[in-house]
């Protein structure tokens, strides 16, 4: 309990891409009263947690298994059932012909899924190069751009205008669904190490109460989330710069609420990871 009974301000954090949206419109109508809103790239959101600047995070699945959260809450998370839409690998070459790849540096769980993809698909170990994807380049033979979030919407668009037939592309969440018949959990709010033991268990509970909120508002309010972003010029499903195409990303390609099969698929994701040394070895994280 706060001194006084207070309510307690959440500083949560969050990137700022599309799929995100949903999760946390309705808590930038809270910002500075139950939260306070921070934005960055997946791959810094868990230095955030670990120095104490959240107390909760949009964490990708991958920083979650190498332990570096004190726990998920289950209320919602980003995942997909099938193609994702937005994280794909491009190229000139057929999977099994590639020699390396260059990875969308803001990635930690797409890198992670793609190496665990091609060693069990295709028997592969390739070098992995972090960068910033130029979009309006075509990959060498031989290597494969993985592009993810906005970025990869941008990247389809420049493809389509560019008339650059020859660039083939995979979604890795359909890959994963032929895979393993599972869902595939690309990022969860995780919380801070310390954060359960220091903010106490009804805080705990508020605190996802109140993230389970914000999904609700977000997904009854999808139509018109969509429609705004689509003014101020976003990309959807395949590049298109059309409500109707952000709306199709959100209701299609999208599922916000967890269950059993997400948490089901996080383990599988988790115990392959391991098997090829894409991840250490360790336990599922506790669920708060």
């Amino acid at each position: 309990m706060e001194p006084g009974g207070e309510c307690m301000v959440f500083r949560v954090a969050a990137v700022s891409f599309l799929n995100t949206i949903p999760l946390v419109d309705w808590l930038e109508t809270q910002n500075g009263q139950q939260v306070e809103l921070m934005r960055d790239l997946p791959s810094r959101l868990t230095a955030a947690l670990r120095e104490g600047r959240a107390d909760v995070a949009l964490l990708p699945v991958a920083e979650v298994l190498r332990g570096e959260s004190g726990g998920i809450l289950p209320v919602a998370g980003i995942a997909c059932r099938g193609p994702v839409d937005s994280v794909k690998l491009f190229s000139k070459s057929d999977l099994p012909e590639l020699c390396r790849i260059k990875a969308d540096r803001g990635s930690r769980s797409s890198v992670a899924l793609l190496q665990v993809l091609l060693a069990e698909a295709h028997g592969l170990s390739l070098p992995i190069d972090e960068v910033k994807p130029a979009l309006n380049q075509v990959p060498d033979e031989g290597d494969g751009l993985l592009v993810i979030g906005d970025r990869c919407f941008g990247y389809e668009a420049w493809l389509r205008r560019a008339g650059e037939a020859e660039v083939r592309s995979w979604d890795l969440g359909e890959l994963w669904w032929r895979l393993t018949g599972l869902p595939f959990l690309f990022a969860v709010w995780a919380v801070a190490p310390g954060f359960p033991a220091r903010a106490g268990k009804e805080k705990v509970t508020d605190l996802k109460n109140l993230l389970a909120e914000s999904i609700r508002q977000g997904r009854e309010n999808l139509d018109q989330i969509a429609a705004r972003e689509a003014a101020a010029g976003r990309l959807g499903h395949k590049g298109h710069a059309t409500a109707e195409a952000i709306d199709y990303y959100f209701r299609n390609s999208l599922r916000y609420l967890i269950g059993e099969d997400e948490l089901a698929g996080m383990d599988l994701f988790r115990r392959l990871a391991v098997k090829h040394r894409v991840l250490p070895e360790g336990p599922m994280p506790p669920i708060l």
